[in-house]
């Protein structure tokens, strides 16, 4: 599981993730990170982005790719420490609630 796998399968989301009109990074340990600006239509997917973000979500890639397939809860997530949050709550949440659909 790498890096290429997460964008791939947030990159099959980009018009859904275009709700979130905000610059999310998704950070994970020792792979990188990925930028997801959604404050242009259509949103943009970019590997190591510069720039600030609205809210980061740090995770492994696995766990990353779990939460992804559904087969990881956010919530459940940030409760046992697999996932953290940096900047926006609520972006993190209004994220969280547009993964789980």
């Amino acid at each position: 599981m790498t890096i290429d796998t997460v964008e791939a399968k947030i990159h099959a989301r980009l018009l859904d993730l275009a709700a979130m009109r905000s610059r999310i990074r998704f950070q994970m340990e020792d792979a990188g990170s990925l930028l997801l600006d959604a404050t242009v239509m259509p949103p943009i997917l970019t590997r190591n982005g510069e720039g600030d973000a609205d809210c980061t979500i740090s995770m492994s890639v696995e766990n990353m790719i779990k939460l992804l397939e559904g087969n990881l809860s956010p919530t459940i997530a940030y409760t046992m420490g697999k996932l953290k949050v940096q900047g926006s709550m609520g972006l993190a949440l209004k994220l969280s609630s547009l993964l789980e659909d």
